[in-house]
């Protein structure tokens, strides 16, 4: 349980960076700005949690499950958010993305 909780803030973390990021790249001076400055903050402090999940997991259980939540959450974001497209591409990718985490759910 412990686990899943430092994983789901590493990945609220890592989205609100990049909305944060994104919203500075269509600003003038984006990399002078007050968003892009809190995307960057946002991004270092997951490595605290990572140091603790990588303790208890390996690298690969828990980097497929977070690259899983976070393409879903930043695909929506971009979708919804954004106004990005969501096509053809998108779906086969993330659905891959969800095999993963099916495949590395498995037990030896």
């Amino acid at each position: 349980m412990r686990s899943a909780l430092i994983l789901a803030a590493i990945v609220a973390l890592t989205v609100v960076g990049d909305y944060s990021i994104k919203a500075a790249s269509q600003r003038d001076g984006g990399l002078f700005t007050r968003a892009f400055l809190l995307g960057a903050l946002l991004y270092g402090l997951p490595a605290i949690g990572w140091y603790y999940l990588m303790q208890a997991h390996s690298l690969a259980a828990i980097g497929v499950f977070y690259s899983a939540v976070t393409l879903l959450l930043l695909a929506g974001m971009g979708t919804l958010v954004f106004k990005e497209s969501f096509g053809l591409r998108e779906v086969v990718g993330l659905s891959l993305a969800l095999a993963s985490v099916g495949v590395m759910s498995l037990k030896n």
